[in-house]
């Protein structure tokens, strides 16, 4: 590869060779935090059902905490081809490797606070009376709608997930449709939803800390000796 130029689509499709190369490693390590996401969300939905957002995004904590911890390992065996039950037994690389792991864990809930604390503030910029009028405020809004634009262009790299859990949705949903709540689901089609969110937020955590793995490569031009070479 060119280590010059930068693909995104390049970067995609190696995220999603790795992922399926390794599929049974991150099912592995990724079971508790799906399980945690599953408990949190169905508490919420049926414990908690008047929490603000703020509230339900506390509740969540613990899981992100958890996948934050996922895409730390994950992020170990892209670049040096280290699983958690093959640790070497050297306390100097432990140590290292617990102090990465606790600032890789913070850094990740730091910028997932501030993405949804920014996708919350332009909402309410959208819906205010200073949009346009105040310049602060509207170069803001534009800068936080930029961030996030990016962000949103590494999930349209994941259309194709995207488009399978629509399918999943959609036969899910094909059912009679009440006359009186056309809209409205029942609860086994919540549960349902609820539980197969959970595993595709693995799914696209995997295939998005890949790609922007690989990318990085791309950008940097580094070499490393593990799986990324």
């Amino acid at each position: 590869m060119d280590n010059s130029k930068f693909s995104i689509l390049e970067a995609v499709k190696n995220a999603y060779l790795f992922v399926g190369r390794e599929w049974l490693y991150l099912l592995k390590v990724g079971s508790l935090p799906v399980i945690l996401q599953i408990g949190t969300a169905l508490f919420v939905q049926y414990q908690r059902t008047d929490a603000s957002t703020t509230e339900a995004y506390l509740w969540g904590m613990p899981a992100s905490l958890l996948f934050s911890w996922f895409m730390f390992l994950e992020t170990r065996l892209l670049l040096l081809n280290e699983r958690l039950d093959r640790l070497p037994p050297d306390r100097p690389y432990l140590t290292d490797r617990q102090i990465s792991m606790k600032l890789s864990v913070i850094t990740s809930l730091l910028f997932n606070m501030g993405l949804t604390g920014a996708m919350a503030l332009l909402l309410a910029l959208a819906d205010s009376n200073k949009w346009g009028a105040s310049t602060p405020a509207t170069i803001g809004g534009l800068l936080l709608g930029g961030v996030i634009f990016w962000v949103g262009m590494g999930i349209v790299c994941l259309f194709p997930v995207a488009l399978l859990f629509q399918f999943f949705i959609n036969f899910l949903l094909s059912g009679p449709a009440d006359i009186s709540a056309p809209l409205k689901l029942t609860d086994t089609e919540q549960l349902a939803i609820t539980i197969a969110s959970a595993p595709l937020s693995l799914l696209l955590s995997a295939l998005l800390n890949a790609a922007a793995a690989y990318a990085l490569k791309q950008i940097l031009g580094s070499r490393q000796n593990g799986v990324l070479a």
